[in-house]
């Protein structure tokens, strides 16, 4: 298994480990999970989706929608799996709406190999709707909540080489968060970890609780001390999370019924 232009392998592991799929913040790229990938081997084979208009793929043209990249993400991921090995998708901030629209598409289309085990970080549920800070418009606005969120080096922020390459994975990804509406699916018999950051400053633990209720599998919900971006302060714990979550998954779930994937959610 080889990397491929949207997929890329961050930590290969021993044969029969489980394989994870991450899927980086708004403005992010696949080393976002370079620490995550370092700290859970040999307990997973780590890949992570590398959205077009950043580093290596700079000069392409951005994504269209959400749909694009889990169209895109769907016809590589044959080429990365291992049958004999349970999946699971993790995703961060705008990630976890991927990989929870990535974990729909994979049950709608009946995937035998599906994934077994869904991470959901620092992302309100969208039944709640669509989130004020999805919405920025113009540079200045997008670096005021760069600045808010503490997701770089302020310094970086004032240096216009560094703005030039920073700047326009930003914008195409603001830009597809702000189309994003939630079309009420749901997930099946699909178990959820949630992990927010206690003092984020735009996702509440509450309201990062309530993807739980977005699935009728078992969901927990993990507040770890920190901001919007406590995965790099907490990584030793997310890994044990992810490690625990993983222990004993099977090799895939069935993909038998609801085929649309839209079952109403379980009472809480």
């Amino acid at each position: 298994m080889t990397s491929s232009t949207w997929i890329r392998r961050l930590r290969p592991a021993a044969s029969g480990t489980a394989q994870l799929l991450c899927f980086p913040h708004a403005g992010g790229a696949v080393n976002a999970y370079g620490g995550l990938a370092r700290a859970l081997d040999p307990g997973a084979e780590v890949f992570a989706v590398q959205y077009p208009a950043r580093q290596d793929r700079l000069g392409e043209p951005p994504a269209r929608d959400f749909g694009e990249i889990v169209e895109r993400v769907l016809a590589e991921l044959p080429g990365h799996r291992d049958p004999g090995r349970p999946l699971a998708l993790f995703g961060h901030s705008m990630g976890a709406l991927l990989a929870f629209e990535t974990a729909r598409a994979l049950q709608r289309a009946g995937a035998a190999d599906g994934p077994v085990h869904l991470f959901l970080s620092g992302r309100a549920s969208p039944s709640l709707g669509p989130r004020a800070s999805d919405f920025q418009e113009g540079d200045a606005a997008l670096l005021a909540e760069i600045r808010r969120l503490g997701g770089m080096d302020p310094r970086l922020l004032s240096e216009p080489g560094i703005l030039d390459l920073i700047m326009p994975p930003v914008r195409a990804d603001y830009r597809l968060l702000g189309q994003y509406v939630w079309d009420r699916g749901t997930l099946r018999d699909l178990p959820v970890t949630v992990l927010v950051g206690e003092d984020d400053p735009i996702v509440s633990v509450d309201q990062a609780d309530q993807w739980r209720g977005l699935t009728s599998g078992p969901g927990r919900t993990l507040a770890l001390p920190g901001g919007h971006f406590f995965l790099d302060q907490q990584i030793e714990r997310v890994a044990a999370a992810v490690t625990e979550a993983l222990d004993g998954a099977p090799a895939a779930p069935s993909a038998a019924g609801d085929p649309a994937g839209q079952g109403r959610p379980p009472s809480r």
